[in-house]
């Protein structure tokens, strides 16, 4: 137990790199590497909710994020110590677990505070007080109340025994683990995030191109599907059920960031919910309260799957203002799909993709190499996939098996896990799994095949587009004629795909 009252709490996201990289990690549902050229850049928003709710008790609050900042560490820890915080929650990661764990001995060492972990890997370190004297307690899952209550106790110079999700000390030192605490059950019920103490321009994540600054907010937990592979269902929720917030309370927000603050002057806004477009009843509410209150303007996107509403709905959403999409498509192979748990019917895909982008939506997709059953066949079925719907932009990525997935459980009984070197587990450039049928280094190859194939596809779209406009410029009435004697033709010249182009 620490001496005194706790009044003041750090929220942190340590800086994590590596040579010409640097590390996303707190926001992230794949924590891993960028490029130092790269902006990408998702809200810390566990760290933020939590701070919301501290600060609506009275605590003093602060979240550090030196991933975002991408400052030296000796900036970042003499700007956490200024703040002479007497409690630091500190988000961490499987793929970054080694420099959390350095970071919250030194952090220790030169504040004193009451250090509180919390993140995905949070569950494999049940017995992580034993091993590392300088963590006071740890908590996983949805943490935002219990790192609340904790510092409640704290503040009051109680104990921690009781407090649901928590793992602390007892007075002899032993370990114990309270039982897990609850999801969020009322998602209305949490306060906006804190964002006052960040930099909102550091924070990128804009689809389609849509304008920055762009806030980045949920307006859902959870998702009803089974991905085997997916981390925050399996290892955040423990559960597949999915939460919602109302379309009022989301709507709220968005006139908090818009209208009422002044601090930040946001041009669009991104859902980074775990699945967005879940139910026609839902999003054509959502629509509706974003058209009534005049906020239509505003361009926005948000994480999709391309087969949970109606073209109608999408259409809907179209005029309240959806500029861009991310589906995630992950393999071209229907039966890999099936088996992984995603079900996703690539027929819907190859539909809702070609309404998509007919509406004026701008598309990025995501594809996952190495998920079980993986074969050459297989991944060349996903790349030529990819070329054929044509997104604006694409994400190829290697399939890691995080624990408390599945997916791990899969690969460990079967001996298809390659390390147990958790700093590996970064789904980018590197492999930690094999598949029965193809061996890591021929995964990570792949990759880069694909990474080069759609460069080139994007050279050849450029091209074509470039000819199509040079046509425009010099016959516009011969354009126009063709444009309105076969729409769909004309579509297809406008994408770069096909003779005509």
């Amino acid at each position: 137990m620490m001496p005194g009252p706790a009044r003041r709490v750090a929220l942190i996201n340590p800086p994590w790199r590596c040579e010409g990289h640097y590390g996303v990690r707190a926001g992230s549902r794949w924590p891993h590497f960028e490029d130092n050229g790269s902006l990408y850049m998702p809200f810390p928003f566990y760290l933020a909710y939590a701070a919301a709710l501290l600060e609506r008790a009275g605590f003093e609050v602060r979240i550090f994020d030196g991933c975002a900042t991408r400052e030296s560490d000796n900036a970042f820890q003499a700007r956490v110590q200024a703040f002479r915080p007497e409690v630091v929650v500190q988000e961490n990661a499987t793929a970054s677990i080694k420099v959390d764990l350095a970071w919250a001995q030194r952090i220790k060492q030169t504040t004193g505070a009451f250090l509180l972990m919390t993140g995905h890997h949070v569950g494999h370190m049940q017995d992580g007080l034993d091993h590392y004297p300088f963590l006071d307690a740890l908590s996983g899952g949805e943490w935002e109340y219990t790192v609340l209550e904790a510092c409640t106790r704290l503040r009051a110079g109680a104990g921690l025994d009781g407090v649901l999700g928590l793992i602390h000390r007892a007075a002899d030192g032993s370990t114990v683990l309270e039982p897990r605490r609850a999801n969020v059950a009322d998602l209305d019920a949490l306060p906006f995030p804190h964002r006052d103490t960040l930099d909102m321009r550091l924070y990128h994540d804009n689809p389609g191109g849509i304008p920055t600054p762009c806030l980045q907010l949920h307006s859902s937990r959870g998702c009803p599907y089974q991905c085997n592979f997916c981390v925050w269902p399996q290892v955040v929720y423990h559960d597949h059920k999915y939460r919602t917030r109302s379309a009022k309370n989301v709507v709220d927000e968005l006139e908090w960031a818009f209208r009422i603050q002044k601090r930040w002057t946001f041009r669009s806004y991104y859902f980074d919910d775990d699945t967005f477009n879940i139910g026609n009843e839902r999003m054509n509410a959502l629509a509706d309260e974003i058209i009534a209150r005049g906020l239509e303007y505003i361009p926005w996107g948000a994480m999709c799957r391309a087969d949970t509403i109606t073209q109608a709905t999408l259409a809907n959403l179209r005029r309240a203002g959806l500029a861009a999409v991310k589906y995630g498509v992950e393999s071209g192979n229907q039966e890999i799909l099936n088996q992984s748990g995603k079900r996703l019917n690539l027929g819907v895909v190859r539909e809702m993709m070609q309404f998509t982008h007919q509406i004026g939506i701008k598309t990025h997709l995501t594809f996952s190499f190495g998920l079980i059953g993986e074969t050459h066949e297989t991944m060349q079925q996903t790349l030529d996939l990819a070329l054929e719907l044509n997104p604006d932009t694409v994400q190829f990525s290697i399939c890691t098996p995080f624990p408390g997935t599945a997916f791990y459980e899969y690969a460990k009984q079967r001996r298809l896990l390659l390390t147990d070197d958790f700093s590996a587990y970064d789904g980018s450039s590197r492999c930690v799994v094999r598949t029965e049928a193809v061996p890591s280094e021929e995964l990570e190859a792949f990759v880069k095949h694909a990474q080069a194939a759609w460069q080139r596809h994007e050279v050849t779209r450029k091209g074509a587009r470039r000819r199509l406009f040079d046509r425009i410029r010099q016959d516009p009435l011969g354009s126009l004629r063709l444009a309105l004697q076969n729409p769909a033709r004309a579509a297809r010249a406008m994408l770069g795909l096909g003779r005509d182009s």
